[in-house]
């Protein structure tokens, strides 16, 4: 591999107090930290770290896991004390130096096997926080209400947080009582599903993997138009998102009934199902807008029109993979100012535009902005979301916290 500012000196491999590393995270496939985890679990194996990973509500299968990795399953445990003293005995019997989750659950099955660890046998733990917890509290069920409120009693256990975005790093000092000292914004691999070099608009040309990469596919070159900037030839807006309440996905048919008020010609491609399906496709009837639903599709990126412009219209995101996706592929992107953590994935003006409200017509604006973007230059920024960066960064990290103990 390739040094890089990102990557620790060769000296640093295989710092004899960092050897062996435990993930700890809900599955192994089914959501943004799942893929993240994945791709810093493969990352670190390729780096000769002897990497394992415990599965908190779910089977391990096997297709989804990198290779090198060992994997246990806490599925058969019920209830979080159990899983906790399950978990206990797999730190003892396979001694990792350090152990991070991903996600507030399996943070805090892993904060509570920890504490029942003496602790000259506890492993250096970090947790990981991968949304803006404190937008998501009004209407949640008690359970949820009841998790974070232990979440912001124990995250300040853990000997690091890393944060998946500078919004969210904020939540963890201000509102969980983190030290500032104890938390990192690690970037995520946000481009390692598109494998080779980020492309820009001018691209004929992308890399992709068939069936996806999530089925370890092979790598193929997938022919792609070129994308021209503007609105002239039409609008095509890419909602690459499940359709759930977080997500908003009504505001996207909004956004584009507006622009056909405005004259512009516009359709809606989703990519992602979810239970306002239906009630996305009567209101696209209702207004009279081309709507066309997908499903899911792992590399969505490779699947739009040259006109295309993602829009992610969720009223709170811990980051938004997808809009760096994007980017990545060539294609600007909206997204709503008050969703945050979007901050960290987009560049306002370069890769895309953030809408200054959820208003359909403030939408309308950025999406009409953001068409008119060339994506040029931005291949270093794309470069802060590669596998290479990102897994170089987490390793630097975990190095420095068990130099520190």
């Amino acid at each position: 591999m390739t040094s890089s500012s990102h990557t620790p000196p060769d000296y640093a491999r295989g710092h004899p107090a960092l050897r062996r590393i435990l993930f700890v995270i809900p599955s192994l496939h089914g959501g943004g930290a799942e893929f993240v985890a994945r791709t810093w679990m493969g990352w670190l194996a390729d780096q000769d770290y002897a990497v394992g990973v415990v599965l908190t509500a779910a089977e391990v299968k096997p297709g989804y896991l990198p290779d090198g990795v060992e994997a246990f399953s806490l599925a058969g445990q019920r209830g979080h004390l159990k899983k906790a003293a399950a978990l206990r005995r797999r730190l003892l019997d396979w001694q990792p130096d350090v152990a991070i989750s991903l996600q507030a659950h399996p943070n805090l099955v892993l904060l509570t096997a920890a504490r029942l660890m003496p602790a000259r046998l506890r492993p250096r733990v970090l947790v990981s926080e991968r949304n803006l917890v404190s937008l998501g509290l009004p209407g949640s069920d008690l359970a949820h209400r009841v998790k974070i409120w232990f979440a912001k009693r124990l995250y300040r256990w853990a000997d690091h947080v890393i944060a998946i975005s500078h919004p969210v790093a904020a939540e963890m000092v201000a509102a969980f009582g983190v030290r500032g000292d104890r938390i990192t914004v690690v970037a995520n691999p946000a481009t390692a599903k598109l494998r080779g070099t980020p492309r820009g608009p001018g691209t004929t040309t992308a890399h992709a993997q068939v069936g996806g990469d999530e089925a370890g596919g092979v790598d193929t070159i997938v022919a792609r138009s070129e994308r021209r900037p503007g609105s002239a030839r039409g609008i095509q807006i890419v909602l690459a998102c499940r359709l759930v309440a977080q997500k908003r996905p009504l505001l996207a048919i909004a956004a584009a009934a507006e622009l056909a008020r405005r004259g512009v010609p516009v359709e809606v491609v989703s990519f992602g199902g979810g239970p306002l399906l239906e009630d996305v496709q009567a209101a696209a009837r209702q207004e009279n807008v081309v709507f066309h639903h997908r499903g899911w599709v792992e590399n969505w990126f490779d699947h739009f029109g040259d006109n295309a412009v993602a829009l992610l219209t969720s009223s709170r995101e811990g980051f938004g993979n997808v809009l760096v996706e994007a980017a990545a592929a060539g294609y600007p992107s909206v997204a709503v100012s008050g969703a945050l953590g979007v901050a960290d994935a987009i560049v306002p003006g370069i890769t895309g535009e953030l809408a200054l409200s959820a208003h359909p017509v403030d939408l309308a604006d950025a999406i009409l902005r953001a068409a008119e973007l060339p994506l040029d230059n931005i291949e270093p920024w794309l470069a802060r979301f590669s596998e290479e960066a990102s897994g170089g960064d987490l390793e630097r990290v975990l190095l420095r916290v068990v130099e520190r103990a």
